[in-house]
């Protein structure tokens, strides 16, 4: 039972994590597993038996949540841009109470810890406003430049996870590749529906092979970093997350690519997304209370 409640809460954090603006580790920490999880990362070399034996089940049930929930997300995406974008962003502005509750949670309010965050707020706005828009991918082909912005993805996506109340996916959608990542999720599904079909596997392994040894290399190298971030500038780090959050709310809202499933942008399609917006608010801000 206890191997079966680890898979059940991985499934659960394997979905929070595809889905951008929702933290995984928040989940974790919810699940009372967020310790236990660093303590294994930490450990693994060390105590490579016990670490095991909480890594094996809770990892086999984050990839059958990711596994389970990406393509469903990656056609929704495709087909309801502004709606999927609201939610998004829905997600994160809830998150923000809560990343504010872990930030004043050691040192209290301190008027240079808001600059701090509105430093960080702007500086994704001016990234948003004056550099260049990454390129969405949903295929790409073999290339030395490609490898290196999937390993960057995987390593800077999978630090992200670790942190509570940072999304994983959020930092793929800034990078471009999210779609690609999400539409490779439901290549790798659609080919354990057809394993002969070996066709798929190029496409798969392309992308799998980078952001899966990125993911590695940020889990093992950044888990330690963090925890010493988190210990020793706790409010700073907390604050610059909370401005950073913030920030990339009005990027999602600013981006063209958040409309471009829509020929007309209809009162109706503004209330619906408005709606769909107050839903993940409300969703991420129990989240938080419950955490």
């Amino acid at each position: 039972m206890h191997y079966l409640s680890l898979t059940l809460k991985g499934i659960a954090i394997g979905i929070a994590n595809v889905v951008p603006g929702v933290s995984g580790a928040t989940l974790a920490v919810i699940f009372r597993v967020y310790d236990r999880l660093i303590e294994s990362i930490n450990s693994l070399f060390s105590n490579t038996k016990n670490s095991l034996k909480f890594l094996i089940p809770f990892g086999l049930g984050m990839v059958f949540g990711i596994l389970a929930l990406g393509s469903l997300l990656d056609i929704f995406i495709q087909r309801y841009s502004l709606q999927a974008g609201s939610f998004i962003a829905g997600l994160m502005a809830g998150s923000i109470p809560f990343i504010h509750k872990m930030a004043v949670s050691r040192n209290g309010k301190k008027a240079h810890y808001y600059i701090i965050a509105a430093i960080a707020a702007l500086v994704i706005i001016a990234l948003s406003l004056f550099a260049p828009i990454p390129e969405i991918y949903t295929e790409v082909e073999f290339s030395p430049s490609i490898v290196a912005l999937l390993l960057t993805a995987g390593f800077l996506g999978a630090a992200a996870m670790i942190i509570p109340g940072v999304s994983g996916a959020m930092v793929l959608i800034l990078l471009g590749v999210f779609p690609l990542v999400m539409h490779t999720i439901s290549l790798i599904r659609e080919y354990l529906m057809t394993p002969f079909n070996f066709e798929l596997l190029s496409p798969i392994l392309i992308v799998v092979l980078p952001v899966g040894i990125g993911i590695l290399l940020g889990i093992l190298i950044t888990s330690r970093l963090i925890a010493v971030l988190l210990e020793k500038h706790h409010s700073v780090t907390y604050f610059a997350i909370m401005g950073m959050i913030f920030g990339t709310v009005f990027v999602v809202f600013n981006d063209d690519r958040t409309y471009q499933s829509h020929e007309q942008i209809t009162f109706a399609l503004v209330l619906v997304s408005a709606v769909v917006f107050a839903a993940g608010m409300v969703i991420a801000l129990k989240l938080g209370k419950q955490s």
